[in-house]
């Protein structure tokens, strides 16, 4: 079981295509709940690997700690990090060494890349894969996909494979505030060309960088579950709340996501409510096959399952507005008969 926790909800960065609301916010995950929900996932299941987000995960004031004690506890760790204090985590990657880190990227060169993420942040990741890759510490990278680096899908590759990544992710990004407001976005009709393009690359035989398109985007032949709805993962948010998916988390302008707060009840307790609520959303979240354009990408339709596309209807020019559905349709008033004027003439 892949047990995933956000342990913070704060970032260094400000990128526009975040799902997260808030990185200001700087809301923590205490050790004590991780190492709690932890130890009962592992008499819950067996094997279990400890995934962390954020935010960005390696600022959480007791990050050491953290990973000290899944270290201990001989429980495999992995995270996804910006990459802008590595030089600073290293002293702790290498007396508590993660099975693997990831690596996020906004563009295949830096002024793309720093044009979303801000100046330096470039070069960081690229100082953060010699650091891991000097110590053989696994790593790799991601790129999210939009109208700023749809054109380089194939250097994303080959800059992966220079820096000894071994794997590259391409990640299609949910719509968010900040990317409808810039209309950064690719079309959904964009995404089956883009696809298509990153599968060629993972055909390719000669790369020595395993090549992966990550859940969300539309697929090819018969559609495959998710690891969550799949029953492989879990996720814990920052708040210390067992919610459905780490997609829908803090996303929309609801919490219909959230199934139970761990800091009231153990995490064995509220698997049982946790399994009804993902049963919930698998059916709900069944493709439709009624023409919708959107129906091809299975995150969407959770998430609208879910009700959690309203907020992008304050966007009507974005290319994803229809993933929100039809427009509720306002009850026609009926009005009561009008009152009759009384017309006073002078005597």
């Amino acid at each position: 079981m892949l047990l995933g926790f956000a342990l913070t909800e704060h970032c260094n960065l400000r990128c526009p295509h975040c799902i997260r609301d808030d990185v200001t916010t700087v809301v923590n995950l205490s050790p004590d709940l991780v190492f709690r929900t932890t130890d009962a996932a592992r008499e819950l299941f067996g094997n279990v690997i400890v995934s962390m987000t954020g935010g960005e995960p390696t600022i959480h004031p007791e990050w050491d700690t953290i990973i000290a004690g899944l270290h201990a506890r001989g429980v495999p760790y992995r995270f996804v990090t910006n990459g802008w204090h590595m030089r600073r985590l290293m002293p702790g990657l290498d007396r508590h060494p993660p099975g693997y880190v990831r690596i996020s990227l906004s563009g295949a060169d830096e002024p793309t890349h720093d044009s979303e993420r801000g100046r330096g942040s470039f070069r960081r990741v690229m100082m953060a894969m010699a650091l891991l890759t000097s110590r053989r510490i696994p790593a790799a990278l991601s790129i999210v996909i939009d109208r700023r680096d749809r054109h380089q899908i194939r250097r994303a590759a080959d800059l992966a494979e220079s820096l000894g990544a071994l794997r590259l992710h391409y990640i299609l990004p949910q719509p968010v505030p900040g990317s409808a407001a810039r209309d950064s976005d690719l079309p959904p009709e964009e995404w089956p060309a883009v696809r298509d393009e990153i599968l060629a690359l993972r055909a390719d035989s000669t790369r020595r960088c395993d090549i992966q398109l990550d859940y969300g985007a539309p697929m090819e032949g018969e559609e495959v579950m998710c690891q969550t709805l799949s029953g492989q993962r879990v996720y814990v948010d920052a708040k210390g709340r067992l919610s459905l998916c780490c997609q829908l988390s803090e996303y929309g302008f609801n919490e219909r996501d959230v199934v139970a707060d761990l800091n009231e009840l153990p995490f064995t307790e509220a698997w049982t409510r946790y399994q009804e609520g993902l049963a919930a959303l698998a059916r709900a979240s069944r493709p439709r096959n009624d023409g919708d354009p959107f129906d091809a990408f299975p995150c969407m339709r959770c998430a609208r399952s879910q009700g959690k596309m309203e907020w992008i209807r304050q966007y009507p020019a974005s290319p994803w507005v229809g993933a929100a559905g039809p427009a509720p349709v306002r009850p026609l008033v009926t009005l009561g008969p009008r009152p009759r004027r009384t017309l006073v003439t002078a005597g």
